[in-house]
């Protein structure tokens, strides 16, 4: 079974916006990162003015449910992730909330949902227990560079606590941030080591890849059995190009560290449809029993389905 492990947003009208409105308008940097032309927006009223304007725009632009379930179909994908983020405390907008990917959860066999914690939030850790215990829900989101924490902060701790308890993984950006608000170093794999020597059987899963600090991310990868790696956010097809950054990734990857990454389509971000992204991996140089383990074995044993 191929797995997408996080595919995107609830495609549900005003939860989708909402994702859309924070990547492209809350977050001075991706707007003009990712939205083309753009100068960079100097004043909260002008911040305010563009998150406004997206979310109105996508709010027909997301895809039923129906049409979802058609695009995983179309590569082959038998399971998905989707989620939701919570970082309200310091980015002020607000974002779908936890019960609305249970909700759609329950309504497909197609999907496992990741819920958001805002770690600014004095109840974060119920809210984990909350999502999890009582949502159903399979793991949790968190975004450092977007709540204005680093990884390690104590803040962070009690939401990383209550999953180690509960043994469900942490969702974790790392890598570089376009965000002009954060520093750019935030997703830093020293980060990861720090967390996971921490909270040693804690499952967490490296969103990105640490990009471009791929080789320090495979050697953190490499020192703690507990850590995964996502796909999600770049295009495989350039993996293999010269000077890339990802040349640890395909060979660690390939070899002592097959068992520990993840095809994450995040197609949204990307414009890509998820079949042409599993088509990109099944380019790769990979060998074929690491294939399928990139492509859904490594999901489907992290989720406790095998």
């Amino acid at each position: 079974m191929i797995v997408d492990f996080l595919a995107g947003a609830v495609p549900q009208p005003e939860a989708f916006a909402l994702s859309e409105a924070v990547t492209l308008g809350r977050l001075r940097g991706y707007a003009e990162h990712f939205g083309g032309g753009l100068s960079p927006a100097r004043t909260h009223d002008e911040v305010s003015a563009r998150w406004e304007s997206v979310r109105e725009q996508t709010l027909g632009r997301a895809p039923s449910e129906e049409d979802f379930a058609d695009m995983l179909a179309a590569g082959g994908i038998g399971l998905a992730g989707v989620y939701t983020e919570s970082f309200g405390s310091r980015l002020g907008v607000p974002t779908a909330g936890n019960q609305v990917v249970a909700d759609f959860v329950r309504r497909s066999d197609k999907v496992v949902g990741f819920g958001g914690i805002d770690p600014w939030e004095a109840d974060a850790a119920k809210k984990v227990d909350e999502a999890i215990t009582d949502l159903g829900l399979s793991g949790v989101v968190l975004s450092p560079f977007k709540q204005g924490l680093l990884p390690d902060d104590p803040r962070m701790a009690r939401v990383y606590g209550r999953c180690e308890a509960l043994g469900v993984p942490v969702l974790l950006h790392t890598g570089v941030n376009w965000s002009l608000d954060a520093a750019y170093d935030v997703g830093h794999p020293r980060y990861i080591d720090a967390v996971v020597s921490a909270f040693p059987d804690l499952k967490l899963v490296a969103l990105h890849a640490g990009w471009p600090w791929v080789e320090d991310m495979m050697m953190v990868t490499w020192r703690h059995d507990n850590v995964y790696v996502d796909l999600s956010a770049h295009r495989p097809c350039t993996f293999t190009r010269p000077y890339s950054g990802w040349e640890r990734l395909l060979q660690l990857g390939n070899r002592q560290l097959a068992d520990r990454v993840l095809f994450a389509s995040t197609w949204t971000l990307l414009g890509v449809s998820p079949a042409e992204l599993v088509g990109e991996v099944r380019d790769l140089p990979l060998k074929d029993d690491v294939m399928d383990k990139w492509l859904g074995t490594n999901a489907l044993r992290l989720l406790g389905r095998v």
